[in-house]
């Protein structure tokens, strides 16, 4: 069994290729995002673009900070 760290909602490929604008909705207004899973395994996370966005700006200064201790 693996650990879906928080994600509250799970859906297939099928299920994604089947209703891809549904879950693309769901994932819009979720803070959590959508796994999906493949042969039963996480495979991918479907979440919005606000929270993409939010996520980079968060990793961004971690990866300049380790930018410069690397230097200096």
């Amino acid at each position: 069994m693996y650990s879906t760290k928080g994600i509250e909602v799970v859906a297939t490929i099928t299920e994604l290729r089947s209703k891809t604008s549904e879950l693309v909705e769901h994932a819009k207004g979720n803070e959590r995002g959508i796994l999906i899973q493949k042969n039963n395994e996480p495979y991918a996370v479907l979440i919005s673009y606000e929270m993409y966005a939010k996520l980079l700006n968060e990793q961004l200064p971690m990866e300049m900070e380790s930018e410069k201790a690397s230097v200096g």
